[in-house]
């Protein structure tokens, strides 16, 4: 269960900051802070949070809890509310039900899982791309948003 906890939240993590990706290039700018504020935590999701609970089980379930929520609450919710608002554009129902539905298996499914003990090296087999590619892809939009 904690290997399936830790896929569901790295394709959470990159579906949000992909779905982020094609609104930027379709848009070309941002009108709000929200999208990126939402990509942050899904860039911490993907890097930190899929394999910080293998090592602290209790902590890392609250702080995946967390980003979500902040995830979820600050960009994909308007979506929703666009969808079923009276604006003029309508999102389609994949860009919010996804991170919802990928959002609530990785919650359900962290809190569940059992505290299963995996090897040491598998753990850091498992911890080291995510954090490598959380690292260069958050050091990269830093270094683009300050200059």
């Amino acid at each position: 269960m904690k290997i399936l906890t830790y896929i569901l939240s790295l394709i959470l993590g990159g579906f949000v900051y992909f779905l982020f990706a094609a609104y930027m290039t379709v848009s070309a700018g941002l009108n709000s802070s929200s999208p990126l504020v939402s990509v942050g935590f899904a860039i911490l999701i993907f890097g930190f949070l899929s394999w910080f609970h293998f090592y602290k089980p209790k902590i890392g379930a609250i702080l995946l809890t967390l980003a979500f929520l902040g995830m979820y609450l600050t960009w994909p919710v308007y979506l929703l509310i666009e969808y079923f608002g009276k604006s003029d554009y309508k999102s389609s129902p994949i860009e919010f039900l996804t991170p919802m539905v990928l959002g609530g298996l990785v919650v359900f499914l962290v809190w569940k899982s059992k505290n299963i003990e995996l090897n040491k090296w598998t753990k850091l087999a498992l911890a080291i791309p995510p954090a490598i590619i959380g690292l260069y892809v958050g050091g990269y939009m830093a270094m683009r948003l300050l200059g």
